[in-house]
């Protein structure tokens, strides 16, 4: 499944309303991705998880990704994640109960990322000392994220900080991802969408093609077409599949209620967001020219 993720899409992907309407949270969650997603893309994370027993792609991801939350029910698992069908996940996510200690999987999601980016970033000068005044901002940020409905950015609060100050980028990028995904999931539910109509409306912001994103999260075609169906009723995809400019208002209405979910952490940051934007986005453009993250612009905007 990891090669699905980083092959290179079959056609130029369109311009995205998701980059040239990006507010400033926006815009530092989309230079952070790739280098916030290295426990699931980096081959030190794979053989970290491998090293315990688990050398699947896809439990290894559902089983990092969940850890935040203890071992709760699969339902609640999976629920967290807000996007995928329950059928996918669920036998997914018992699979890594039983492959993985939670303490495990935890010490490698904190540890392996930072031996990528030693390794990937190896010719950048004064690395250290530069991922040091970035993270100092981002944990201002974090300092000042609220945790209330957001419970994988709470878990991920809780865990222990590793050692290496590349690591510390990451799990806190890791964590400032999760406090926007869950802010997300918050803003969809109160406007009373449901995880299908999510995935539609985030894939064509993001530049997908219409199910092409949806379909990896495990939904079948009938409710798949379902929700296309109702988002068709509502004026918000039209015909051709695309958003109509009242589903792309209204997509990117949701974003900018997402992004004040996070004005607090942009505020903390301060003078120094432009910096670490800069910065993040350009690590993660060597990540992804590595070979460490995958290629398709469409993939780094959706998540």
């Amino acid at each position: 499944m990891r090669d699905l993720f980083f092959a290179a899409p079959d056609r130029e992907r369109p311009a995205a309303r998701a980059t040239a309407a990006a507010g400033p949270a926006r815009a530092l969650r989309d230079a952070f991705e790739p280098l916030a997603t290295q426990a699931i893309w980096s081959a030190e994370s794979a053989e970290g998880y491998a090293a315990h027993g688990l050398d699947d792609f896809f439990v290894a991801y559902v089983r990092q990704r969940t850890a935040p939350l203890g071992e709760p029910a699969p339902l609640v698992a999976v629920t967290a994640m807000g996007v995928f069908a329950y059928d996918l996940i669920a036998p997914q996510y018992l699979a890594g109960l039983a492959a993985i200690s939670r303490a495990d999987v935890v010490r490698v999601r904190t540890t392996a990322p930072g031996a990528t980016l030693r390794r990937v970033l190896a010719d950048e000068d004064d690395l250290d000392a530069r991922a040091g005044a970035v993270l100092d901002a981002l944990r201002r940020g974090l300092d000042a994220a609220d945790a209330t409905s957001r419970p994988l950015f709470a878990g991920l609060r809780a865990e222990p900080w590793p050692d290496d100050v590349l690591a510390k980028l990451v799990h806190a990028c890791n964590q400032l991802r999760e406090h926007r995904s869950d802010s997300h999931l918050a803003v969809c539910a109160v406007a009373g969408l449901d995880p299908v109509e999510m995935n539609v409306l985030t894939e064509l912001y993001c530049g997908y093609p219409l199910l092409e994103y949806t379909a990896t999260r495990g939904w079948s075609a009938e409710k798949m077409d379902a929700a296309v169906g109702r988002l068709r009723a509502r004026g918000l995809v039209d015909d051709a599949g695309g958003l109509t400019v009242a589903g792309s208002d209204y997509r990117h209405g949701l974003e900018e209620q997402t992004d004040a979910m996070q004005q607090s952490v942009v505020d903390a940051i301060g003078d120094d967001l432009p910096m670490v934007t800069a910065e993040l986005h350009r690590w993660s453009d060597a990540l992804v020219a590595g070979g460490a993250a995958p290629v398709d612009p469409a993939k780094r905007l959706a998540g």
